[in-house]
């Protein structure tokens, strides 16, 4: 298919979507009963749904890109509705000016993670953390080799739970683990927050994707951002560096914080 023809038949599902959106009750349980337009929304965007599921990164060796695609349009049947809603006397509603894929994928990527990972990303991250200082690496490059490395001396209960993590021994159960991590799990964590509120601006898509990666943005996962979400690659370049700097700020804070209550 031509760039423009797919240009095209981007644009146009996107007015679609928006004409379905814009038509719908906003009393909030007429409008969840819209199912009608929900799967024909369902329809429109199942390509956004696969990249959801393939730009979300799950700590279970177990799931595949099926499961994950499953999970992306199970969790959205639960909050289609919430886009363009305005709100009522129970929740203030949401921002009306975001587009369809800029409003639902961070969303729905951190309702994948929370359903299919599995060990809690707080505990792998201090468990790895801690490894990482001894020897010398960041946290999210530590394999399970490095739990031999001679130079490693943790405590028998978190290494076996590490190899639990890894996969190399059983299922965890982390009832029995969570006694011997330490505090970032009880520690206000502000970059990662509950979905349904947050990710209301560019700069908090911008942030969201730099936590997933684990790294800054190049170019080059901009533009894919740009194709993607329908916003100007221009656009993304202005804001990077306040989400850089937004992104360094609460990772401070949240150190500092760790820092006083630990």
């Amino acid at each position: 298919m031509a760039r423009s023809d797919k240009s095209n038949k981007n644009e146009a599902i996107k007015q679609r979507t928006l004409e379905i959106y814009e038509s719908l009750p906003q009393d909030k349980e007429t409008r969840k009963k819209c199912l009608k337009e929900r799967d024909e929304i369902i329809d429109l965007n199942y390509l956004f749904f696969g990249y959801v599921a393939s730009h979300t990164f799950i700590n279970n060796s177990s799931v595949t890109y099926e499961d994950k695609l499953q999970s992306a349009i199970l969790h959205f049947c639960e909050c289609w509705w919430w886009y363009k809603w305005k709100g009522d006397d129970t929740h203030k509603g949401y921002r009306q000016d975001l587009s369809f894929a800029v409003f639902f994928k961070p969303r729905i990527g951190e309702m994948i993670e929370r359903e299919l990972n599995e060990v809690k990303y707080s505990i792998r991250r201090s468990l790895c953390m801690e490894v990482g200082e001894q020897l010398g690496k960041h946290w999210g490059k530590v394999t399970y080799d490095d739990l031999s490395d001679p130079r490693l001396h943790l405590p028998a209960d978190k290494m076996n739970s590490l190899k639990a993590i890894f996969g190399s021994l059983y299922i965890a159960d982390l009832s029995e683990h969570e006694q011997y991590i330490e505090a970032p799990s009880s520690v206000y964590d502000p970059q990662f927050t509950d979905p349904s509120d947050e990710y209301n601006s560019i700069e908090e898509l911008l942030i969201h994707d730099m936590i997933i990666l684990q790294a800054k943005l190049t170019d080059k996962e901009l533009k894919k951002m740009s194709d993607m979400y329908g916003i100007p690659i221009e656009v993304l370049r202005d804001k990077l560096p306040i989400a850089e700097k937004i992104l360094y700020k609460r990772v401070k804070e949240s150190l500092d914080l760790h820092n006083i209550v630990s």
